[in-house]
């Protein structure tokens, strides 16, 4: 299906700048979870995967992976990606 609509100059010019503004944001976002290690901190495994520390604990009692070496938690980027893909509707 296509729309076709005519928009004020200015209109047209202000989507385009949020359009850049949000892409811009996802890129920096994205950058940032590239930066963060296969293995993570709880703290770093929020930031992946743009959830708060609550959600975490609760994503692990549902049955996230959580790697203990040495006493020591760490959380995968890959087991991260995989409970989210487990629990998609």
């Amino acid at each position: 299906m296509e729309v076709k609509m005519q928009l004020p100059p200015e209109f047209e010019e202000h989507i385009k700048e949020e359009m850049l503004k949000t892409a811009v944001e996802a890129y920096k976002l994205a950058g940032k979870r590239e930066e963060l290690p296969n293995y993570m901190s709880k703290k770093q495994a929020c930031q992946y995967g743009g959830i708060s520390f609550n959600t975490l604990q609760k994503m692990i009692a549902q049955g996230l992976r959580v790697s203990i070496v040495g006493g020591v938690q760490r959380i995968s980027k890959q087991a991260i990606d995989d409970f989210y893909k487990e629990n998609e509707i």
